[in-house]
């Protein structure tokens, strides 16, 4: 079977932890745990998008290793551990939402 060893990309560090998933000509998203980036269409810069959920991001300097994955028009990448990316942007996610409500509750007073 020759030398078909499966090849780990190095970790790298300075990079935030993030999911992205394209969906061929359709568009995607970039899930980080402090933001998320939406496009349509295959050209990402043309439409883009920047949802924010949370302050900027931190712990840059922890290696985090990279990964691909493609299945047809389907490509997904990760930096870091794709659970993780998700539980973190769902805890920004909620503590965003729950700074809205507690705004719009502060606003909504006697007026």
């Amino acid at each position: 079977m020759g030398d078909e060893r499966e090849t780990r990309p190095a970790p790298v560090r300075g990079v935030e932890r993030s999911l992205t998933v394209r969906l061929g000509d359709l568009g995607g998203f970039d899930l980080r745990p402090t933001r998320m980036f939406v496009w349509g269409g295959r050209e990402r810069e043309a439409t883009e998008r920047v949802l924010p959920l949370g302050s900027a991001p931190r712990s840059l300097q922890i290696p985090r290793r990279p990964r691909e994955v493609r299945a047809g028009s389907v490509e997904v990448r990760t930096v870091g551990n794709p659970f993780m990316t998700i539980a973190l942007a769902g805890v920004h996610a909620a503590r965003r939402l729950r700074a809205t409500r507690a705004d719009e509750r502060g606003s909504a007073g006697p007026g």
